[in-house]
Order: C-alpha cells, then sequence, then structure tokens
C-alpha cells in the first residue's frame, strides 16, 4: 500500500466519525446556568461578621484602604463595633467620613463600577441595618446615617454597568427613591392592600433584615396612607392598622395619634370599638390627669371623643352588667347617655361581686375602670354605684332597684372619700347617702306633678346647676368651707330638691381637696405640710440642693391627683409629684 491510499484510508475513517452526532452531556448546561446567575446576582450579600469586625479594627487605626477586600467588609460592617462593646463607625464622625473618603475610602474604585459596586452594596446594607430613628440614637449617628442615605442617592448611576449588571443593581437603580428622605412612601399604598410583593422583591435583592427599621417605618407609612382615605374606607381599615400598631412599641403612639385626630376630624364621629379600647389601653383613661402626657400629642377634639366614648361604655355598662342582679334598667341608661358631653369624671364603687369577680367581661370591665374604682362596702353583694362630676354637682347613681339618686355640691366638702372604700348606710362616715346632699330624687313616674321621673330630673339639673344634655357644663376648681353643723333633717320620700344639712354627729373626713387650700398666691409650705400630713403622704424637699420639691405618692387617687395639679405639680412615675 502507497502511502497515499493510506493516507486516504485514514480520512475516510474520520469523515465517518465526525458525520456521526455527539454524545449528550448535561452537566455544561448546569455550568452554564451557575454562571448566568452569578453574573445576576453579582458578588453574595452573605459577609461572615467575623472579617467585618476584623476589617473594621484594621480601618479604625488606619482610616484608609489599601484593597478592595477591605473596603468591601468594611462597607458591610459599618455597624459592627470597632472592639467588644466598642464605637461603631456609624457613630463615629471622622472615620464615617474616612470610608467614602476618594483617595483612602471606597471612592477611589469609583470609576469602576464592578469593583465599586461591591462596596455600594455593603452600605446599602448598613443603610437598611443601622436605626438612626430610634429615640436613643446619638446626634452623631443620625448625622452620618443621613449622609450615608444621601451619599447613596447620588451614587446610583456609578454601580451601573455597560454590560452585565446584577439584579440587585437593577433593583436599587429602580427604586432609588429608598434613598430618599421618605423612603417608606412609594409602598405603602400596595402594602395596605395587601401587595407585598414589591417589598418582598426589595428585601431580598437589597438584604433588608426583618429588624429593619424600613419595615418598621413601613407600618407607620400605611397609617399615613390610611389617613389619606375618606372616612368610610379609613374606618374599614383601623382594625388592621390597630393590630400592626399593637407589636410595634416603637411607632405606636405616633401612630395613634394620626388614627385618632384622622378620626376626629368628621363631625360627630360614631364610636369605633377598635380605635377606643386600643386608645385606652395604650393610654388609659383620657380625662385622668396622670396620663396627660401621654394624651398630650393629639388634638383636643380626638381626647375629648374618646372620653365621651369611654364614658358612653361606662353607663351601658354600669346600667346593664352592673345592674343589680344583671337587670338592666335601660331607662337610666338612655337618661344618663344623653348627658355624656356634660360628664366631667366618672367613678365607681364596686360592690364584692363587681370587685372580684373572675368572669372575663368583669376583668375586662375593672381594667378600663384602672384608677376609677373603690370599694362598695354593703351587705348587698351585687349592689354598685356609679358618681358623675357634671360642673358643679356629684351625682351619685346605685346599681340597686329603688335606690335614689343623690347630688352633691362639687364646691362644698363631700361626705366621702373616693379614695377609700365607701359605704351606703345613712350618714355613716364615708357613705354615699347623706343628709348633707343638695339633691334627692328617685326614679319613680308619676310625682311631683311631672309625668315621668326623666323630666323631673332634667329640669332639676337645668334649673339647680345649669346642666343640659350633650353641653359641657363649666368647670368647677374651688370649694368653700363646709356649713356649720345642725340638726339632721329626715329625707322626705319624694322631695325634688333639698339644702345640704350636717348631721350632729361628729363632721365627716373632709374632701381631700379641701383642707387646706392653696394661700393667695397659690401655694405656700406651710399649705402643703399641713395637707400631705392630713393625708400621711412624704415630703421631700431637695430645693436647698438646687433640686425640686417632691410629694413620695403615685397617681391612683385622683383627689390628690387635682390638689397636686392645682399647686403646679408634675407626676414622674416611679418618683412622684415635684414642682
Amino acid at each position: 500500500m502507497s502511502a497515499l491510499d493510506r493516507l486516504a484510508g485514514l480520512l475516510r475513517g474520520s469523515a465517518g466519525a465526525g458525520a456521526r452526532p455527539l454524545p449528550v452531556d448535561p452537566s455544561i448546561d448546569t455550568v452554564i446556568a451557575g454562571l448566568e446567575r452569578h453574573a445576576k446576582t453579582g458578588t453574595s450579600a452573605s459577609v461572615p461578621e467575623d472579617l467585618q469586625q476584623q476589617a473594621v479594627s484594621r480601618f479604625w487605626d488606619a482610616q484608609r484602604f489599601d484593597n478592595l477586600k477591605d473596603a468591601r467588609l468594611v462597607s458591610f460592617g459599618m455597624c459592627v463595633p470597632s472592639r467588644p462593646a466598642g464605637p461603631c463607625i456609624m457613630e463615629d464622625r471622622q472615620r464615617f467620613q474616612a470610608v467614602l473618603d476618594s483617595r483612602g475610602g471606597v471612592d477611589q474604585w469609583l470609576d469602576d463600577p464592578r469593583w465599586y459596586r461591591r462596596c455600594y452594596q455593603g452600605l446599602v446594607r448598613s443603610y437598611f441595618t443601622y436605626d438612626a430613628l430610634l429615640d436613643k440614637a446619638p446626634t452623631v449617628g443620625r448625622q452620618n446615617w443621613g449622609d450615608l442615605r444621601d451619599y447613596l442617592n447620588e451614587r446610583t448611576r456609578n454601580i451601573v454597568d455597560k454590560t452585565v449588571n446584577p439584579d440587585w443593581v437593577t433593583t436599587a437603580v429602580g427604586h432609588r427613591q429608598l434613598f430618599d428622605e421618605d423612603p417608606c412612601a412609594p409602598y405603602a399604598a400596595a402594602v395596605l392592600d395587601g401587595d407585598t410583593s414589591t417589598i418582598d422583591h426589595l428585601c431580598e435583592q437589597l438584604g433588608v433584615i426583618k429588624a429593619s427599621w424600613f419595615l418598621r417605618e413601613l407600618v407607620l407609612a400605611q397609617v399615613r396612607q390610611a389617613t389619606k382615605l375618606g372616612h368610610e374606607r379609613f374606618k374599614e381599615r383601623i382594625p388592621m392598622l390597630v393590630k400592626l400598631l399593637e407589636g410595634n412599641r416603637v411607632l405606636r403612639d405616633k401612630g395613634l395619634i394620626l388614627m385618632l385626630d384622622k378620626y376626629a376630624s368628621v363631625a360627630q364621629p360614631a364610636i369605633d370599638e377598635p380605635l377606643r379600647n386600643a386608645a385606652v389601653e395604650w393610654w388609659g383613661n383620657p380625662w385622668l390627669p396622670s396620663n396627660e402626657m401621654r394624651w398630650g400629642g393629639v388634638v383636643p377634639k380626638a381626647r375629648e371623643m374618646v372620653s365621651e366614648w369611654l364614658k358612653r361604655e361606662f353607663i351601658e355598662a354600669f346600667f346593664t352588667k352592673l345592674a343589680e342582679d344583671g337587670v338592666g334598667d335601660r331607662r337610666r341608661a338612655n337618661f344618663w347617655l344623653r348627658y355624656a358631653k356634660s360628664i366631667g369624671n366618672i367613678q365607681f364603687a364596686l360592690g364584692a361581686r363587681a370587685l372580684y369577680s373572675t368572669d372575663r367581661d368583669f376583668v375586662a370591665l375593672r381594667q378600663k375602670m384602672k384608677g376609677l374604682y373603690t370599694e362598695l362596702k354593703t351587705t348587698d353583694s351585687s349592689n354598685n354605684a356609679f358618681v358623675m362630676t357634671m360642673g358643679p354637682l356629684v351625682a351619685v347613681e346605685f346599681g340597686g332597684m329603688g335606690n335614689a339618686f343623690y347630688g352633691y355640691d362639687e364646691r362644698r366638702v363631700l361626705p366621702f372619700d373616693m379614695s377609700q372604700p365607701v359605704v351606703t348606710a345613712k350618714n355613716a362616715r364615708n357613705s354615699l347617702k347623706h343628709s348633707q346632699r343638695m339633691l334627692w330624687m328617685q326614679h319613680q313616674d308619676g310625682i311631683k306633678g311631672w309625668n315621668k321621673w326623666e323630666e323631673m330630673f332634667e329640669a332639676t339639673l337645668k334649673k339647680e346647676f345649669d346642666i343640659r344634655p350633650n353641653v359641657v357644663p363649666q368647670r368647677v376648681s374651688t370649694r368653700v368651707a363646709a356649713p356649720a353643723p345642725a340638726a339632721p333633717v329626715p329625707s322626705p320620700p319624694s322631695a325634688t330638691h333639698v339644702r345640704p344639712t350636717v348631721p350632729a354627729q361628729p363632721t365627716p373626713r373632709p374632701h381631700p381637696v379641701a383642707a387646706p387650700a392653696p394661700d393667695a398666691n397659690g401655694f405656700s409650705i406651710t399649705s402643703l405640710v399641713s395637707w400631705a400630713g392630713a393625708r400621711n403622704l412624704t415630703i421631700d424637699d431637695l430645693s436647698d440642693k438646687n433640686g425640686n420639691l417632691w410629694v413620695r405618692t403615685g397617681d391612683d387617687d385622683l383627689y390628690v391627683n387635682k390638689a397636686l395639679l392645682d399647686w403646679k405639680f408634675t407626676y414622674r412615675p416611679g418618683k412622684g409629684w415635684w414642682r
């Protein structure tokens, strides 16, 4: 065989092999897909914290970067302490500025998007991690965080490459508003309507952790968005908003202020139970002086609105659930509901059944009545008393059927002290039933020329105290001395109006606000010492040490609260009252 023939034979074999199809290897597709994902996602956003801490420690002293690796690690670790329990870069002005510097900082890679965006990605993570919106955040931290936000906004164009860009880069550029002064606002409407897809995508792409201020502030943004809706649509969202806020103490107060102000902006807003219950649970009773600070953020109309709602609830509860033997008195409830605006304060004296019942409704009611009730010591454990202050009138109603209405003059010394257990025995010490009354009226139709007792009550309240339905009466702030003792006068069976008399027995314990009153200048140490001594209260005078004058007591006693507020004292929880 010639050499030529041999070559021809080899070529024929090769041509046959080339004609056969190549074997399929699926592993190559996996590799290609992996490369594509890597190109889209870029470098990993997961950086070990120990490596961050090491890089931060090196940068803390050097205040410059000599390599891209350290620059990236520090960008992710702006909130990592430089040493155990030490400061972080976000709370150090000099080192924060050094991170962003164009010579030794991350900006030295600014002209190369592929390298620079590795640092930018870390800075974004630090931006969403550092909580500058907390009250306890230092001023320098807030300043640096604000500067970082502006920096990220300005540098978005520098992370875009002309060829391939990771998905997170596309997200950051497309949502540049995240680095504006109100980053949550653009997403509030969608989230409020239940669409969280965009937020979920942002968190995944930009590494927003669950504890981030962004997700917390997004709650408040939803509340703001809801307040822009019409009243009915806003009302529909209140239960959902309350649920969002109840688990977030940082934003709870801010959110509740927005909701209450919004709801109170309409004329004669109807009772909203979820909003009322949340407000009372979080801030306490709106008319108690001890809760003044908690309610100070809302407009006065909003506070008055919740006060009226709560008073209506208390009236309903008293004449239904707290009525004797649970037998409701609808007529009395309807009558006093008309005077809800007229009532300045409400207090309760609870019999043993209501005071100690473990029934869920009673437990919830006592919680709302916190600071407003005392014990009613009586042989009838189901009886309760309802004490209302309306301008100059202190009105007392009882849950037990057949009990008359008692009215006392707020401007005089009362025969009972609601900060102590009270009784119902006539003219007994600390009794709610006393001949010192100004009014004594029965809930009986057809007496004294009136067809219905409601007509008699309304006319008497108007004539004697100028108290009218749904009208706020003039506030009474002072009391006069009690009249001189006189022989007791028996209670007439159906009298409409009885002038006050004092029984011949020893003078009842004076009302705590009445003795002693402030002097001509409004206050004196002498009057305070005398008054506090009568109440067994401790005075701590630190004025000689350039401190305050303290009365060491709590805020559970309404009458003590009133006296100290009149004397320009301020309450501080856990410490007492000071001026």
